[in-house]
C-alpha cells in the first residue's frame, strides 16, 4: 500500500481518520534560525533552506504560526506594536489610512510614532541580543501604545481608518508547502478586539485595571475595532485552505474561564460557524495552562489545539488533554520542548518517554505530534532524529 504522505497524514487526524503513521510536524524556525546566527549548524545540515532540513529530517513542514521575520515589502511588520500583522504570508494587507508613521531605531529599540487627526501614539520595541540568539522572530514591547486615557481615542481612529485588502499570500505558501504538509490560514494571534487590546496596546495589569475602573474606553475602542476583525476573518475564509487559525497564547491564569467565556469564546464560536459551513477547520494557538479552558474550547468549536504544552511544563499530562478533547478536537504538539535539551532531560529519560508515546499512540487518531511551543535553540538534533526514527520503525 502506498504510504501517505505528510499532508495526508496531517488531514486524516484532523478529520478524525487513522493516518498510517503519527505525523510529526515539529517547528524548527527559531532553533534554525539561532542555529545559523551562532554559527553551530551541524556539519550535514549547512547550507540547506529550513524546508531543506525538515526534509532532511523526515517530517511534515511546519506552517501554522508565521515566521515573523520574513519581510517582502518595506510596511511589513512596522505596525507589529500595534498588534497588526503585514506579512507576505497572510490572506490580507493592512494599509492605514489619515495616519503619518515615523519610524526611528536606536540601537536594538525601534520607536515608531502614528500621528493622526486626533492625536499620536507611539511604541517601542525592543529585539536584545539573547532574544536573536534564540531564534525569537517577534520584538518585545517596552512601550505599549495606550498609556493615557486620550491614547483610547487615538488607537480607534487608527483602526477604524485602516483599510483590508485581499492577498495572495495563503495561495503563495500553500504552493511552498505542497504535500510536506498543511498552510494554515493564519489571521491573528488574538481572537478579538478586546483580546487585542488586552495582548497588544496595554501591559496586562493595566488592562485588567482599566477594564475594571473605566469598562467604556475598552468598550469603545473594541467597537471601532470590529470592522477590521471582520475583514481579516473574511480573507482568510475566503481562501482554500483546509485550516485557519485565529487567536493564540490563552492561558487560564491570565485569559481565565469567565473573561474567557465573556469575549474570546463568542468570536470564536462565531467564526468556528462560518468556517465549518465551508468544511473548514478552527485552530487556536493553546501553549499556555488549559485545564480551565478545555471546557470552552469545547463549547466554541474549535477544531484543533495547536501547540499543546503538555507536563511536566504545564500541569495536564498529554494523556489529560486527549481525554478532555475526546473526539471532537485534535491536539497539534503535544512533546515539551525540554525533552530535547540534553541539560534538561538525560538519555534514557528521552528515550522512554518517546518510546511510551510512540508504542501508545501508533494507530491513534486526532493527533499531529510537534515539539511545543517549538524547537528551541539548545535541542539536539540527534533527539529529532531518534523522534523520526521511532515512528517510522
Amino acid at each position: 500500500m502506498k504510504r501517505m504522505n505528510h499532508r495526508e497524514q496531517v488531514l486524516a487526524a484532523i478529520r478524525g481518520e487513522v493516518p498510517d503513521r503519527i505525523p510529526w510536524v515539529p517547528r524548527l524556525e527559531f532553533w534554525y534560525r539561532a542555529r545559523l546566527r551562532r554559527g553551530d549548524m551541524p556539519a550535514d545540515l549547512r547550507g540547506l533552506s529550513l524546508q531543506q532540513v525538515a526534509d532532511r529530517l523526515g517530517v511534515g513542514y511546519y506552517a501554522t504560526v508565521l515566521d515573523f521575520t520574513e519581510r517582502e515589502e518595506e510596511t511589513d511588520m512596522l505596525d507589529h506594536g500595534l498588534g497588526i500583522l503585514n506579512h507576505p504570508m497572510l490572506a490580507y494587507r493592512v494599509v492605514l489610512e489619515g495616519v503619518q508613521r515615523r519610524v526611528t531605531r536606536h540601537g536594538s529599540e525601534t520607536v515608531t510614532q502614528y500621528d493622526t487627526p486626533v492625536g499620536s501614539l507611539r511604541t517601542v520595541q525592543v529585539f536584545t541580543e539573547e532574544m536573536l540568539n534564540s531564534g525569537a522572530s517577534i520584538p518585545w514591547t517596552s512601550e505599549h501604545a495606550i498609556r493615557r486615557r486620550e491614547d483610547f481615542d487615538v488607537a480607534a481612529y487608527i483602526f477604524s481608518h485602516l483599510r483590508v485588502e485581499p492577498r495572495d499570500g495563503w495561495e503563495r505558501r500553500h504552493r511552498m508547502v505542497g504535500d510536506r504538509g498543511i498552510a494554515v490560514a493564519f489571521v491573528s494571534g488574538t481572537a478579538c478586539p478586546v483580546h487585542h487590546i488586552m495582548k497588544e496596546l496595554m501591559p496586562v495589569e493595566e488592562f485588567f485595571l482599566t477594564q475594571h475602573d473605566c469598562p467604556e474606553a475598552i468598550d469603545r475602542l473594541a467597537e471601532a475595532m470590529q470592522s477590521y476583525y471582520a475583514a481579516m476573518q473574511e480573507c482568510a475564509l475566503n481562501t482554500e485552505a483546509e485550516v485557519v487559525l485565529l487567536g493564540a497564547n490563552y492561558d487560564d491564569s491570565i485569559t481565565h474561564a469567565r473573561w474567557f467565556d465573556q469575549y474570546i469564546l463568542p468570536a470564536l464560536a462565531d467564526y468556528a460557524g462560518k468556517l465549518h459551513a465551508r468544511g473548514k477547520y478552527l485552530m487556536c494557538h493553546t501553549d499556555g495552562e488549559n485545564r480551565r479552558l478545555i471546557p470552552s474550547y469545547l463549547r466554541a468549536g474549535v477544531d484543533i489545539g495547536d501547540s499543546v504544552c503538555p507536563a511536566p511544563m504545564t500541569h495536564l499530562t498529554l494523556e489529560e488533554v486527549r481525554a478532555a478533547f475526546g473526539d471532537r478536537i485534535t491536539v497539534w504538539g503535544g512533546t515539551p520542548s525540554v525533552l530535547l535539551c540534553p541539560d534538561s532531560v538525560g538519555e534514557q529519560e528521552f528515550r522512554r518517554w518517546i518510546d511510551r508515546l510512540v508504542a501508545r499512540y501508533t494507530g491513534a487518531t486526532r493527533l499531529v505530534l510537534g515539539i511545543s511551543d517549538m524547537v528551541t535553540a539548545d535541542a539536539s538534533w540527534d533527539r529529532l532524529l531518534y523522534i523520526t526514527e521511532k515512528i517510522n520503525s
